[in-house]
């Protein structure tokens, strides 16, 4: 019966479009141009930065610059300025390589890593008893100040949705210009399997349905904040 409706919906507007039967295959897309590529091409990788770190603030996002010496120190100091622990941490090269747990746990009694050799019951607490989860995004886009980040065994997506406050670690030179690259860079990566999930996240979670009122951290973190390595 739902087969019959459907082919009688897709004739009757076939029919308005002045064909005379159902195509096979959708139609190509035929674009006459290729804006959507074209737009910020041509932008410095310096300029994508400045775009990025703008479009952040102005969405109400926490940002700060360092060099990857310093990494662990400013994440100590973003900590700092907004909120308690616990911390949840992903379990990331980038964060190993810096020991940033060591340096958290310097700092803060209960500091934990999203571990995939605990059951998923595990880590989710974890993620629910955290004050800040910190995590490395995998993209950037400078047009809209938002991140991309990937679900993986690593770092599951509560590391990010489930603390408090999260804190993003974005090194500069993963800032593309805007949504067409990333979707391109994920095209290419497709080829070697991709994640389980892939979240794009633009400011703190929050919601204006109720008379107009903005409020934060309604189905997401409160706070969230922006570390940049030059």
């Amino acid at each position: 019966m739902m087969q019959t409706n459907k082919e009688s919906f897709l004739h009757t507007l076939s029919k308005a479009l002045g064909r005379e039967a159902i195509p096979e295959r959708p139609t190509p897309l035929d674009l006459p141009n290729d804006i959507q590529k074209e737009y910020y091409q041509d932008t410095t990788a310096q300029a994508l930065k400045e775009l990025f770190i703008e479009q952040s603030r102005t969405a109400g996002t926490i940002i700060h610059e360092c060099n990857m010496k310093a990494l662990n120190d400013t994440i100590l100091t973003v900590a700092s300025e907004l909120g308690e622990g616990p911390i949840l941490l992903a379990d990331d090269p980038l964060l190993q390589q810096q020991q940033t747990v060591a340096a958290m746990s310097d700092r803060y009694p209960k500091v934990h890593t999203w571990d995939s050799s605990r059951s998923r019951e595990e880590n989710i607490n974890c993620a629910e008893s955290a004050g800040i989860g910190i995590a490395v995004a995998q993209l950037a886009l400078a047009e809209t100040g938002t991140v991309m980040m990937y679900g993986h065994k690593g770092c599951g997506r509560a590391v990010t949705l489930l603390p408090t406050t999260t804190i993003f670690i974005i090194p500069s030179h993963s800032i593309l210009p805007r949504l067409t690259q990333s979707m391109a860079w994920l095209t290419d990566q497709a080829q070697d399997n991709l994640p389980s999930s892939v979240n794009y996240i633009s400011s703190a979670s929050s919601t204006a349905d109720i008379e107009l009122v903005r409020v934060q951290g309604v189905h997401g973190p409160i706070k969230i904040a922006y570390i940049v390595i030059s």
